[in-house]
């Protein structure tokens, strides 16, 4: 399943990068973050895709954020996240997930 796919499971509107009319929270965005490879003897053995999903909120709703989590690791992402970060000129707060 494709991250796009994992992240659309938790039902929460999902886009790559931004939406292209505004929306209001909740909603998620993740963009590509670069990839991991191991490589030798002139071949790739294994790569991996790193992303960033921001999750966005006003109000806080943990059972959303643990909707989030449970799509990811269900799915073989692993992840860390950060702090609830307020974003004062928007008037909201996002949680970033690495992944």
């Amino acid at each position: 399943m494709s991250i796009f796919q994992v992240l659309q499971s938790t039902g929460l509107p999902c886009a790559y990068s931004h939406f292209r009319k505004k929306i209001e929270p909740p909603f998620i965005v993740y963009i590509g973050n670069g990839q991991y490879d191991f490589g030798a003897d002139n071949t790739h053995y294994y790569k991996q895709n790193h992303y960033q999903v921001e999750y966005y909120f006003t109000k806080k709703d943990e059972t959303k954020e643990e909707a989030i989590e449970k799509a990811l690791l269900d799915n073989g992402f692993l992840y860390e996240k950060s702090e609830d970060v307020y974003i004062a000129e928007e008037d909201v707060f996002v949680i970033y997930y690495q992944v």
